[in-house]
């Protein structure tokens, strides 16, 4: 998904790795327990390591104006071990209920299936309903790094829509 003007675009991070500095602070912030200062993540390690193009850990964030709007990326996933996961989806405050997570979710399929993956998996806590909705399915519960719970979901690639 690209494009111009006032829409929106979800573009790699690899292409934009001067975004890094806003999302540390984002990470930081948003999951202070893991990436915090007495937390055991590093969130710039993190983000760094998904600035590839064509091998997974792959970074993408969603712009509009080049205005960062939020971010997500194809990874394992450190609580499930599934791969490939969307990992660390997190939108702006502003900018959340916009569809900038739909546009995420999109890319991170079409990515996906283009890298030649028949499923992706995701665990969350908050966008269970959403996912649903777009015909992931429910695979079982899981506890994350910072003891909160969640749901793990799949989605099937050879059946899912194209971005």
């Amino acid at each position: 998904m690209s494009g111009t003007g006032r829409q929106l675009s979800v573009v790699l991070l690899a292409d934009h790795p001067g975004f890094v500095d806003n999302l540390v602070q984002w990470y930081e912030r948003e999951w202070g327990p893991y990436y915090g200062p007495r937390g055991p993540g590093d969130a710039r390690a993190d983000l760094e390591s998904r600035c590839n193009r064509r091998r997974l850990p792959i970074g993408f964030v969603a712009l509009r104006d080049n205005r960062l709007l939020g971010t997500a990326a194809l990874d394992r996933d450190p609580a499930t071990g599934k791969s490939p996961s969307i990992v660390g989806l997190l939108v702006a405050p502003d900018f959340r209920h916009t569809g900038v997570a739909s546009a995420l979710l999109d890319f991170a399929e079409g990515l996906a299936r283009e890298l030649g993956y028949n499923e992706l998996f995701m665990s969350t806590a908050i966008l269970g309903e959403h996912v649903r909705r777009r015909g992931w399915q429910e695979q079982g519960g899981v506890e994350f790094l910072n003891d909160q719970r969640g749901t793990l979901y799949v989605c099937p690639l050879t059946m899912g829509r194209s971005p």
